[in-house]
């Protein structure tokens, strides 16, 4: 169960963001405008950025409190796809889940089933460098996925994909989300086809409120 209870500065020009909910497992979309904060508050969830005042809380640990960052980002065990590109352009694939695993155990039988639903295993020795947007983006989600150890956080994750390989990792999303028992909040602008939200979020005006 993630609690949040939050003032936090949004993007440049937008003022305070105000954001108070309780969200429990299950996949939640969080909507708004654009600029409205939302990459913003799914950065603060990460532990990129520290509110000015307010409590986050998961589960019975507070993550932070007021700017005070009580639980740095790599211990939460979050998994988070930024929206911006945050590859390593000399690192290849498998690079990058190595360096996931520095802070979260391994699960070998979980990364097969990623790698095998992202449709990844030819590029797992390819540096980021070397890949197409949509290859990118797909590395990107399998790093989100595989970090994941109760928060998911996704913003835009399947912008770069064709209809069908979007779909495919929509439903993966879907699927893992619901055997893990996961809390994933998705920020997207395009329909999650195999997606069924068990909550909307909507951020408009500096609030975030449940729809």
């Amino acid at each position: 169960m993630l609690h949040l209870d939050l003032t936090l500065v949004a993007a440049a020009g937008h003022g305070a963001l105000r954001a108070a909910a309780t969200i429990g497992q299950g996949a939640a979309l969080l909507t708004g405008p654009s600029g409205a904060g939302k990459s913003t508050l799914l950065a603060l969830l990460a532990g990129a950025i520290p509110p000015q005042s307010g409590t986050l809380r998961w589960r019975n640990q507070t993550w932070s409190d007021g700017p005070n960052l009580l639980v740095p980002s790599h211990l939460r065990g979050v998994g988070w796809q930024p929206q911006a590109s945050s590859l390593h352009p000399g690192w290849t694939a498998r690079d990058h889940l190595d360096a996931t695993y520095r802070f979260r155990p391994q699960r070998p039988d979980l990364e097969a089933a990623i790698i095998d639903g992202l449709e990844l295993g030819p590029l797992m020795a390819r540096r980021a460098g070397q890949l197409s947007a949509g290859e990118a983006q797909r590395v990107a989600l399998l790093r989100a996925l595989a970090a994941c150890q109760g928060l998911l956080l996704l913003d835009e994750p399947v912008t770069a994909l064709p209809p069908q390989l979007a779909r495919r990792a929509v439903e993966l999303i879907a699927s893992l989300t619901e055997e893990q028992g996961w809390t994933a909040i998705a920020v997207s602008h395009q329909p999650l086809e195999g997606l069924q939200p068990t909550a909307h979020l909507e951020l408009a005006e500096g609030l975030l409120r449940t729809l």
